[in-house]
């Protein structure tokens, strides 16, 4: 029996990037069926066609998963798929649109291995997130809290930030500080107040967030992580290689995008694996974390 991932996005196109990844995962006799221009209401459909046409015995042959950049959409789509399956007709499900799951595990598992390098734990250490309120950035702190850090984040906006954490809150149950920063004065300012180990950006391409100048100023920083592939990154002096070394004898790590990246793909290829190892699943963000360490 052929075992059938159903790929649903909301996108005109399907990802090329999602499509390779399940293949390269090397599931035996896969077949990758993509839809795309998949709206919420298009679910429940969806749903039945996958769930009913094979024996309950034998669903562990099927599973889905949801791509696609609209994050909140994506959500969304999990839930409405999620409640329309029922015992015995379930299939394992995914969700990780726009990679904001698996982006923000390799970005802690990265972060995670530097502490550790250091013969240090995350537990008790305190970490930032700047631009930290899109999909991204909240995984990462929440993924951080799980671990036992304190965590703030920060926006341009102070009520988008209050609003974010609190989605985080009631979704993840982790409690974040929020930090209003429009410049490189906020910038220091919200350093100097929380005083991190750990500095991490996730703010749009081709801008710095983090200036060297600033944080040269803070012997606190230990480890600075950007998700930032293209230049200029978001902290300068990270480059997107940086794989956890010292930068320049400052006593800090550099952690860039490309080596995330490098975690990120190999998380998403063994989720599709597991997909397929057990029937009724629902993969969410603490479980493709912990399977990082698999």
């Amino acid at each position: 029996m052929k075992k059938v991932l159903i790929y649903l996005s909301m996108e005109k196109y399907a990802s090329p990037f999602d499509l390779i990844e399940a293949y390269d995962a090397d599931v035996e006799d896969l077949v990758v069926v993509p839809y795309t221009g998949v709206d919420v209401g298009d679910i429940p459909g969806l749903i039945n066609d996958t769930i009913f046409p094979r024996h309950p015995k034998d669903l562990v042959n099927t599973a889905v998963f949801i791509g696609g950049h609209d994050v909140v959409k994506g959500d969304e789509m999990m839930d409405k798929a999620v409640g329309q399956m029922f015992d015995p007709f379930k299939v394992s499900i995914v969700a990780d649109t726009d990679g904001a799951n698996t982006t923000a595990v390799g970005t802690v598992v990265k972060i995670k291995e530097a502490i550790e390098k250091k013969g240090e734990s995350l537990k008790g250490k305190k970490a930032i997130v700047f631009a930290g309120t899109g999909p991204v950035g909240l995984r990462i702190g929440a993924l951080l809290v799980k671990e036992g850090a304190k965590v703030a984040v920060t926006s341009r906006g102070l009520d988008r930030a209050m609003a974010a954490i609190e989605k985080v809150k009631k979704v993840y149950h982790a409690e974040l500080k929020p930090y209003e920063v429009r410049s490189d004065e906020a910038t220091v300012n919200a350093l100097k107040d929380f005083q991190p180990d750990i500095v991490v950006t996730t703010g749009p391409p081709k801008i710095c967030i983090v200036k060297r100048e600033i944080w040269e100023q803070f012997d606190c920083i230990e480890v600075m992580a950007d998700v930032n592939a293209y230049p200029p990154y978001g902290v300068e002096g990270v480059d997107a290689n940086d794989n956890g070394k010292e930068i320049e004898g400052t006593g800090k790590s550099g952690i860039g995008a490309l080596r995330i990246g490098t975690v990120k793909n190999d998380v998403q290829k063994k989720i599709v694996r597991e997909l397929f190892e057990k029937k009724g699943q629902v993969i969410g963000l603490e479980d493709i974390y912990d399977a990082a360490f698999d």
